[in-house]
């Protein structure tokens, strides 16, 4: 990566589903942003409907703001891992909505969660680590013939489910298949004596990004060097690795207000006067990113 390849810099529209979509994209536009990436809230933007596809699309052509993920849903009934047949292949229809979505906004990716129950055996996750591999070559392949990447994102650090997605992932190897990694800085920060061990194993594999910072005790998704999270150290494993997407971040200023409306915000967090302030600094940090991955790609 060289400073004439300079990545993009957007930010997801988790950053407040309390604004009509097209509204949003609006204000992301005006803070900034040069990509947008839409979250995974299916009644923000219904992307199964071709209609309501194609109005955010012509929206974004008009804005001049490139479409980089959609981020598949994450009900609890979706699970790429399940026991179940019929899960499973219910599972991968629902993801190929969201590929088909993606295709027809010329985006780069889609996102999603390998397994959303929060609750298994060490048993259970081996059994799981080996059905999961056949549905998400398959979406991949899919993906692929469409132009899209198919990512798997890291889920929360103490979990089972992150348990669950490392497995995955060695067993997907054996099996010649490397997945490609949406990379969520918040989640790998929880609770966990050494984020990086993940990062750098997995370095060559990351193929998008969740960027956002947390004190490292909840999944907070404050704007990215706002929290505890290493972002520098970050930057510097994606250059040397070669990271060749956009810089995306996934912090929200609707769960910050909602937090501070209920006392339940972090001390150390700090609450923006508005939504357009919060994006203004929100693309701030994405720059600062930016500029530390070019600086660390022009050092390796």
């Amino acid at each position: 990566m060289t400073k004439s390849s300079s990545p993009l810099i957007g930010i997801s529209t988790l950053v407040d589903y309390s604004v009509p979509v097209l509204e949003l994209i609006g204000k992301i536009k005006a803070a900034g942003f040069e990509a947008v990436a839409f979250g995974h809230k299916i009644g923000h933007f219904p992307y199964f409907n071709k209609p309501t596809v194609a109005s955010v699309g012509n929206e974004c052509a008009k804005l001049g703001l490139a479409v980089d993920y959609i981020h598949a849903p994450i009900d609890l009934f979706l699970d790429l891992a399940s026991p179940n047949d019929h899960v499973r292949n219910a599972t991968v229809s629902t993801y190929k909505f969201t590929i088909d979505a993606a295709s027809s906004l010329s985006a780069r990716a889609i996102t999603a969660h390998l397994c959303n129950v929060d609750a298994m055996s060490a048993k259970e996750i081996e059994v799981r680590a080996k059905l999961a591999v056949q549905p998400c070559r398959e979406l991949a392949d899919y993906a692929s013939d469409k132009g899209v990447l198919f990512c798997l994102e890291n889920l929360p650090y103490p979990y089972p489910y992150e348990r669950l997605f490392e497995r995955f992932l060695q067993v997907a190897q054996e099996n010649d298949y490397k997945p490609s990694i949406c990379i969520d800085s918040c989640h790998i920060n929880i609770h966990n004596p050494d984020p990086f061990a993940f990062i750098e194993k997995y370095a060559e594999s990351i193929e998008e990004t969740h960027l956002s910072d947390n004190f490292g005790d909840r999944d907070l998704h404050l704007p990215p060097y706002f929290g505890s999270f290493d972002f520098p150290r970050l930057a510097k494993v994606m250059a040397k690795a070669g990271y060749a997407g956009n810089i995306m971040l996934e912090n929200s200023y609707e769960a910050t207000v909602k937090r501070f409306e209920k006392g339940i915000n972090s001390p150390d967090e700090r609450l923006h006067s508005s939504l357009e302030e919060y994006l203004s600094v929100s693309c701030e940090s994405a720059k600062r990113f930016r500029e530390d991955l070019l600086n660390s790609a022009s050092n390796t």
